[in-house]
């Protein structure tokens, strides 16, 4: 006698990239949001979910921590845990927003700041509009894996005083990574926020053969970092290089034409 097993698989796709970003029809505009107020104000911003597919959706409102490892990578926890979270100031009208086909929802994002915060302390914190799975999102199960595919918005929620208003990003690292494992080599660009707000720039290397004059432009990096914060950006080097390089790297600070350039010399 043969017996089928059938499972069903949940695969929770998490978007938050740019200024708008969608998945399945459905978009979100902005992914960020930057409020500013005096304490005890409260102050609110829209977002808009919308639905160009067929398909009705519902999506649960919730709120968690984060913050961004050396290495870019982002860190979630319980609301409130982290001591630069606003989670508590944050708030919904709805707890659940039904989003029907070919349509568009406002959703009001409400912020209250409370009396006694900081006057220059950003904070932050991450809303999600998480999709509620129904029985007919489940894919036919005849004899194999039925899949179910939900969709989950994260809406990045900042809080800057009035008077922060000095954009900086310091290089204060340039250096190769020497490691046996590694099957390429890599040159690591550290950069600290040393001024007092959200900071969006692009990280470029560019390597020059002090003998040849031959230049090579890696990939540039976009980053975003709060104040304070340190990362470290990683380039991959083309493989087999060899020979003594300048290497140069230039940090571009979106909305301004302010740059910060390290140098240092190679031996590959």
């Amino acid at each position: 006698m043969r017996t089928y097993l059938h499972f069903s698989i949940f695969i929770l796709i998490f978007i938050s990239v740019g200024f708008t970003t969608s998945a399945q029809g459905i978009s979100m505009s902005p992914t960020r949001l930057f409020l500013t107020g005096n304490p005890g104000e409260t102050v609110s911003k829209p977002v808009i979910l919308s639905n160009s597919s067929n398909t009705d959706y519902v999506f649960n409102i919730n709120f968690k921590d984060w913050q961004r490892e050396e290495n870019g990578n982002k860190i979630y926890t319980e609301p409130g845990s982290l001591e630069n979270s606003n989670a508590a100031w944050v708030s919904t009208q709805e707890s659940n927003v039904s989003l029907p086909a070919k349509k568009e929802v406002e959703i009001m994002v409400r912020m209250k700041i409370p009396e006694n915060a900081s006057t220059s302390e950003v904070t932050n914190s991450m809303l999600f509009f998480t999709q509620i799975g129904k029985q007919k999102d489940k894919a036919d199960q005849q004899q194999g894996i039925g899949i179910i595919t939900l969709v989950e918005f994260g809406l990045h929620v900042y809080y800057t005083p009035p008077a922060n208003n000095t954009q900086s990003l310091d290089i204060v690292s340039i250096e190769e990574l020497s490691d046996e494992n590694l099957n390429t080599g890599k040159v690591a660009v550290g950069i600290e926020n040393d001024g007092n707000v959200v900071n969006d720039a692009t990280v470029e290397l560019e390597l020059t053969n002090t003998e040849s004059g031959k230049e090579i432009k890696l990939k540039p990096v976009n980053i975003s970092m709060m104040p304070a914060a340190h990362q470290t950006v990683k380039f991959t080097l083309p493989d087999n290089l060899k020979g003594t390089y300048l290497g140069v790297a230039i940090i571009k600070m979106a909305g301004t034409n302010d740059l910060r350039v390290g140098e240092k010399t190679f031996d590959f």
